[in-house]
């Protein structure tokens, strides 16, 4: 009796590990493994593009070693292969956010602590409705055009860098027999730039090119709806100032026409959210939130039309900064060869957008110039 209690026990054992390992085995393939060690191990890094960044499946940062050649680190190895080698391998997996939808796109079923998933997006928070909840505490970094984010992904951005520039002739600056041009495709936006743009033509004449204006120029090539580097050069030649104004007043937003045109000898005029000391080079723009009325600033537009040496001033920068391609691509690598420090982005619509929507401004928190002429 004694020997058969003790066989059944035995049995019962032996059912309870195999049940166990079942189950075990069952949630490491359903839920992320989570190690414990947060130490970075040596060697390559391995970045891979969960989704493609728009129509770009390099990220427009490239395939392989070869982006990271030119960077202080050069041991991060970029692909959009998944099967690589196994998903929870990779030390960082990069996700587009304004397109990555997991029905579609599908999820990492396999994770671990040292890896990091990369929120990435360079759109305005006021275009975007994405479904934020299903991503909290999904994300460890941020890589977007805001300086607070881990990794910061701006079309350019300038460096402190001495040069042999020289300022624009007095006949270059007389040459320049228009004033005012304006690149735009999306005619009725939330910063109700529009209405900016035409209470200014009330003052002085604005040449409006594009969807939103009478005049056309030639697009780049592959991308309509970028005006080409020629169009760039005609503005140059023959306008005095350029208005970048931004589709949305939305914290640290701008687009990549305030440095094509940081990069021609033509003055932008900018109305955005952002910090223009981090954005721009000193004295290098003129902000539409210095002025109280748009009356202010076209007089103040006028009096540099008429004093071309004040004009020029507007150009002394290029002497001691350059504008130089963001190198987003280094800024990963870096971090990733850096003591990885614990982070998680758990409530990311309160990050986007702010916990009061404060992140974009709009109606009464837009600047008094604008709320003024609404």
């Amino acid at each position: 009796m004694y020997m058969l209690i003790k066989r059944g026990l035995k049995n019962l054992l032996g059912l309870f590990m195999a049940i166990t390992l079942i189950v075990v085995f069952y949630k490491l393939n359903k839920y992320p493994i989570q190690l414990k060690s947060t130490q970075r191990e040596s060697g390559t890094k391995y970045i891979l593009y969960w989704t493609s960044f728009w129509k770009f499946k390099d990220y427009k940062i490239g395939f392989g070693a070869e982006p990271f050649e030119t960077c202080e680190y050069k041991n991060c190895f970029a692909t959009n292969n998944r099967t690589l080698k196994p998903v929870e391998e990779f030390e960082a997996i990069i996700f587009h956010a304004s397109i990555y939808n997991p029905k579609t796109a599908g999820k990492p079923d396999r994770r671990n602590e040292r890896q990091v998933y990369i929120y990435s997006n360079i759109e305005a928070p006021a275009y975007l409705s994405p479904n934020y909840a299903q991503f909290n505490s999904f994300y460890n970094w941020t890589m977007t055009y805001r300086f607070d984010s881990d990794i910061v992904h701006r079309h350019d951005k300038f460096t402190e860098e001495e040069s042999n520039y020289e300022l624009p002739s007095m006949k270059v600056v007389h040459n320049k027999t228009k004033l005012i041009a304006w690149f735009a495709s999306h005619c009725e936006t939330s910063s109700r730039r529009e209405r900016l743009v035409a209470e200014i033509q009330k003052f002085l004449p604005v040449d409006i090119y594009g969807s939103c204006g009478p005049l056309k120029c030639e697009k780049l090539k592959g991308d309509t709806k970028l005006s080409s580097p020629e169009c760039y050069d005609m503005i140059e030649e023959n306008y005095k100032f350029y208005l970048s104004f931004e589709n949305s007043i939305c914290k640290d937003y701008s687009t990549e026409k305030l440095y094509n045109a940081l990069k021609k000898n033509i003055v932008p005029i900018v109305y955005g959210a952002g910090d223009y000391s981090l954005s721009a080079p000193p004295h290098s723009v003129i902000n539409v939130n210095d002025f109280v009325s748009v009356k202010e600033l076209t007089d103040y537009l006028k009096y540099l039309d008429k004093n071309a040496n004040v004009y020029l001033t507007y150009f002394e920068w290029k002497k001691k900064y350059k504008i130089v391609k963001s190198s987003h691509a280094c800024d990963i690598c870096k971090k990733l060869n850096q003591p990885l420090v614990k982070s998680v982005y758990h409530d990311l619509r309160s990050w986007s957008r702010g916990k009061s929507d404060e992140i974009c401004k709009n109606g009464q928190n837009f600047p008094m110039i604008v709320k003024n002429i609404l």
